[in-house]
């Protein structure tokens, strides 16, 4: 740039080749000028198309707290979905009410994404052989087969 500068000083304190400060001024206007202003509008409408192209985001709320149709109508109006994760037993807390989310609030996330949830449960399911759950019949003659007929505890 300098050096094209002092040329077109040069030349034109000179007053000759009028033919070359016309074309060394092209020139320039076209290196330092154009093309930046070409790259920089395609760079633009790269970003813009990029941008269009992404999923829409959105904010995960915060759910602790909550009871699960709560969460799920605060979730809707985020254009979020639920899943139940899991359920605690174990908690001294209000039954119904979610402990954990997935993912955290304030995460951003895509539009339609599945926040799964863990809620507190009231009573402990009864669980038979491989952890599945005893239906209250099946308790009840789990209990009365091991306790055994009623003059043998004596």
């Amino acid at each position: 740039m300098k050096f094209i500068l002092g040329v077109l000083v040069g030349c034109s304190m000179r007053g000759s080749e009028k033919r070359l400060i016309t074309f060394l001024a092209t020139i320039a206007f076209i290196v330092y000028i154009v093309l930046p202003a070409t790259a920089l509008l395609a760079l633009s409408l790269d970003v813009r198309m990029e941008r269009q192209s992404r999923l829409l985001q959105t904010r995960v709320p915060a759910l602790k707290g909550l009871s699960y149709e709560e969460a799920e109508t605060k979730l809707h109006a985020s254009n979020l979905n639920i899943r139940l994760l899991a359920t605690r037993y174990d908690l001294p807390l209000q039954p119904g009410l979610i402990i954990d989310q997935v993912p955290q609030p304030g995460e951003e996330v895509a539009y339609g994404y599945p926040v799964g949830v863990t809620i507190t449960k009231a009573d402990s399911p009864a669980m038979g052989p491989k952890g599945k759950t005893l239906t209250p019949t099946a308790l009840a003659s789990a209990i009365s087969i091991l306790a055994g007929p009623a003059d043998s505890r004596r």
